[in-house]
């Protein structure tokens, strides 16, 4: 489904519960990098669902939307990156960051907003005031600066191991200037190996608390980058159920 705002074919994957919607419609989760992702989320919903008094899982409308193989080390990093006046690529893991175009988060979020949320409400049984996200990576930034830039768009936020450092953690200074709560509920984990990402995320989540800001925060020990995505799963769907 192409964008109107950057022009650019992303990928959706689909997933709508195999049974009647509720009377308020499907819940709906958002899930960044689609491709990678949204299948696992699929999968795991519908084993779960199985037994859902003991799962606390509940049917919801899986929404991957990704890019194309050979564009993802480029235009992931320009969706998922807010726009600044300069961008700093930083030495991560001793090696130095290959200067790639950033800064296009707004046309990311204008192609949510006004494209992907009302194609879903027209052809599917969805609550609209249910609808949550969820990003890992570069991902988790873009869902950490589109709460704070857009914290009554979504239902609930999720943030799985977010890349809080890029351009010298300006989304800490942004998060310094927030005046006042949001109530929408966010929800930030990371991988205990993950070194300063984890000490990032504590750090980005005490802030948060200290705004007043409805956080969760979980550390998954033992865990690193890849492997925190299906380690905390579960955890991110009870999160994200609808009540």
């Amino acid at each position: 489904m192409q964008s109107n705002y950057n022009n650019y074919p992303y990928i959706l994957d689909i997933y709508v519960p195999d049974e009647a919607p509720p009377a308020n419609g499907f819940s709906v989760i958002i899930v960044l990098d689609g491709t990678r992702y949204s299948k696992l989320f699929h999968e795991t919903v519908t084993n779960q669902i199985r037994n859902r008094v003991k799962t606390n899982i509940e049917p919801a409308v899986i929404v991957g939307i990704g890019h194309q193989e050979q564009d993802i080390p480029k235009q992931r990093f320009y969706d998922f990156t807010a726009p600044a006046a300069e961008y700093h690529f930083p030495v991560r893991r001793g090696r130095a960051m290959k200067e790639v175009p950033a800064g296009g988060a707004e046309y990311f979020m204008d192609y949510l907003m006004h494209q992907i949320i009302p194609m879903l409400l027209e052809k599917y049984t969805i609550n609209k005031n249910k609808i949550s996200i969820y990003g890992h990576s570069l991902g988790g930034l873009f869902v950490l600066w589109s709460y704070l830039t857009y914290p009554n768009v979504f239902f609930k936020y999720a943030a799985i191991s977010p890349s809080i450092w890029w351009n010298n953690h300006e989304i800490v200074t942004r998060l310094k200037q927030v005046e006042h709560s949001y109530t929408a509920p966010l929800y930030i984990s990371v991988g205990g190996n993950e070194g300063d990402m984890v000490v990032d995320a504590e750090s980005f989540y005490t802030k948060a608390i200290q705004k007043g800001i409805n956080s969760e925060f979980f550390i998954s020990e033992g865990e690193n980058h890849a492997s925190v995505i299906p380690t905390t799963l579960s955890r991110v769907l009870r999160f994200l159920k609808s009540n």
